[in-house]
């Protein structure tokens, strides 16, 4: 059988061998070869051709039984026992997985990253795919400096879960660390492209403002070495020569006192100031044996002299100030200077620092401390009135004064005749902090003669103080009460008489708002005195955004019901104009609606609809108060106003409804208002 095989196998190769020697011939150049090579082509195909002999062998062994085949039930039941199988393995995987996610998370906490890291290692080991442990890992990588770790655990990450909003944040902030802005931000833009798909609450904006602070601060930095590498070291008098010399601790404190007050004489711009943080300059407020510690007032204010010009317009100085050493050894003193308080009123404006600085106060002893200042009419009182009133925005603060007793002390300073007039202008602005909490206010307004003692302030002339009077007048009658039930009427006539002279008509506007809100007889007293007539002369003087919503507030509280107050705006055709225009201009919801309400007020009196009729036309009118009703963006409230509007006019004008009609208005209001409740 062997040999048979042998010779076939042979005698196959031997004719594959001839094939290829023909096919070479029947393309050579000689056309003898060619000849030849076609006939014995044709010789050797019809060899192929024969009927080769039938070598079948019956095999005479008996034949193997087929293997049982299986039936679809028996298939279908091993599969989902697989399933079943292989889902156990996965819970047992997550259940592992899990308990090693919670201890390096305990580990994480008590900052122990490498038994961290060796954790969520583990945890990924049990199950590989799970996002969550690897942007846990991540965030340890990054408390490391290994950013390109981190960044490599969000990327698979992103594999398990690609819309991982945490792996994007986490990505983008290695990348700031690294310096690579672009990148950073390209992160964070996914990843608030993400969120807004979502709709989930994520800060991704403040991300990419941190980016653009942090590129600030880097670009302030480079520049702010090119300055060191370019001083003179023969000078004396430069910034790192003066730094070398106070870093000399063995000199009496006149010598630092005077050193810190020559560093503020260098230090001129942005570019010294960081200077200043690159040259290890805060160092002095850390390590320094005798400025870091000292109890001397003369060198403490050198100090806070210093900090208040390193830290203007600079974030980080602001930050390296409230971390160091100095301020917290001066912090646990409860008798302040003037100029630690000037410094601590200018960082208390922003919020970060704000809330830093108040950790370090004990509040209630600080907060005494600061009363007690103003209460003394000393020189440092103003300071201490301005600093308490920037805090007042804190619930610390807030909480403090909840209590009755301390707010009456506090409102009695406005009694004070002797009081000076700066301080109780900022004591005005602190009790308008205070009394956006609701149970403050309500305190204020009816368990004390606050709003009395406010009226009869409304005689000072100073622009200050007005301006924080009104303020706290707007804060304090926000809801009705019985002592402003009392009052009210000579609030309007003080304010009516001062409206005449006075540039603050925003907020007497919004201030007269909130009282004809309350109480109806209000409008009646505004009307008569020609509230209207003023509101347009104010317009027509200047006509920003947010006197017009105070002042189309107040008109459509005064056309409500009044009939001498709906004739005297309808008559008005400048007001008229400046309104519309805000009608159809404007993206605010609230001056949207107010003024569509107005104008539904007046739509009734043949002036308003002439106006209309003449100034945007019958068919434009409709056409923009349809289109309006339409857009997406307005708030409910404001297409119900609108929608009103629009139902007044064609009521009361048949060209009006025909225009209407043409433009089917039903349909378009039907659509725009399903889900406003009329």
């Amino acid at each position: 059988m062997v040999d048979e095989t042998s010779e076939d196998l042979e005698n196959f190769l031997s004719k594959v061998d001839n094939i290829h020697r023909v096919v070479q011939d029947l393309s050579s150049n000689d056309q003898h070869a060619v000849s030849k090579a076609m006939q014995e082509s044709d010789t050797l195909i019809k060899e192929i051709s024969k009927t080769g002999v039938d070598r079948t062998v019956i095999n005479k062994s008996p034949s193997q039984p087929a293997k049982e085949e299986i039936s679809p039930n028996a298939f279908m039941s091993a599969l989902e026992k697989d399933a079943q199988k292989r889902a156990e393995n996965r819970r047992k995987n997550k259940i592992l997985a899990d308990e090693f996610k919670a201890k390096g998370n305990d580990a994480f906490h008590q900052q122990l990253y490498e038994q961290a890291i060796d954790y969520y290692t583990q945890g990924l080991n049990a199950k590989k795919d799970y996002d969550i442990l690897y942007t846990n890992r991540a965030q340890v990588y990054v408390k490391q400096g290994r950013y390109e770790d981190a960044i490599n655990d969000c990327d698979w990450a992103l594999k398990v879960t690609p819309t991982y909003i945490k792996a994007f944040v986490i990505r983008g902030k290695c990348f700031i660390n690294l310096k690579e802005f672009d990148r950073a931000k390209d992160e964070f833009t996914q990843a608030e492209q993400i969120a807004i798909t979502n709709f989930e609450p994520i800060a991704t904006r403040q991300c990419i403002q941190e980016v653009q602070r942090q590129r600030d601060k880097h670009q302030r930095e480079e520049s702010a070495r090119i300055f060191l590498s370019n001083e003179d070291p023969s000078k004396p008098i430069n910034l790192t020569n003066t730094l070398q010399k106070l870093n000399n601790d063995k000199q009496p404190i006149i010598f630092y006192a005077g050193g810190l007050d020559l560093l503020c004489q260098l230090l001129k711009d942005e570019t010294t100031r960081t200077a200043f943080r690159v040259n290890n300059g805060f160092n002095l407020f850390n390590s320094h044996p005798i400025i870091a510690k000292t109890d001397d007032q003369t060198l403490s204010d050198s100090v806070f002299n210093l900090m208040i010009i390193i830290c203007q317009d600079d974030d980080e100085n602001i930050k390296e100030c409230l971390e160091s050493k100095f301020l917290n050894n001066y912090t646990t003193k409860n008798i302040y200077s003037s100029t630690a308080l000037q410094f601590f009123v200018d960082i208390s404006l922003q919020n970060q620092p704000r809330l830093i600085l108040l950790q370090k106060f004990t509040s209630n002893n600080f907060i005494q401390s600061l009363m007690n200042m103003i209460n003394n009419k000393k020189s440092n009182g103003i300071y201490a009135a301005k600093l308490l009133s920037n805090l007042a925005i804190e619930s610390k603060i807030k909480q403090y004064f909840n209590d009755k007793n301390e707010l009456i002390k506090l409102i009695a300073i406005l009694k004070s005749t002797s009081m000076d007039g700066q301080i109780r202008t900022t004591i005005l602005s602190l009790l308008t902090n205070l009394c956006s909490e609701k149970n403050i206010r309500h305190c204020a307004v009816n368990e004390t003669d606050l709003l009395q003692i406010l009226i009869d302030d409304l005689g000072q002339n100073e622009n200050e103080h007005e301006l924080n009077l009104l303020g706290l007048l707007i804060n304090v009658t926000n809801e009705p009460s019985p002592n402003l039930e009392e009052t009210y009427k000579n609030l309007c006539e003080k304010i009516l008489t001062k409206l005449k002279h006075s540039t603050h008509h925003q907020r007497m506007f919004t201030l007269l708002g909130n009282v004809a809100m309350h109480y109806e007889q209000a409008i009646d007293i505004l009307v008569e005195n020609k509230i209207t007539v003023s509101i347009s002369q104010a317009l027509q003087q200047d006509a920003d955004e947010e006197k017009i919503r105070a002042a189309v507030r107040l008109l459509a509280l005064c056309t409500k019901s009044n009939d001498q107050g709906q004739q005297a705006v309808a008559n008005d055709k400048k007001l008229l104009s400046l309104i519309y225009e805000q009608l159809i201009t404007s993206q605010h919801s609230l001056l949207i609606g107010n003024s569509a309400l107005m104008f539904g007020n007046i739509s009734a009196h043949p002036s308003t609809r002439q106006f209309l009729q003449k100034n945007p036309g019958i068919e434009k009118i409709i056409g923009q108060m349809l289109k309006l009703v339409e857009e997406s963006w307005l708030s409910k409230a404001a297409k119900k106003n609108v929608a009103i509007f629009i139902t007044k006019m064609v009521k009361a004008d048949e060209n009006f409804l025909e225009e209407y009609r043409k433009q089917h208005g039903t349909e378009i209001l039907h659509s725009a208002l399903k889900d406003v409740e009329l």
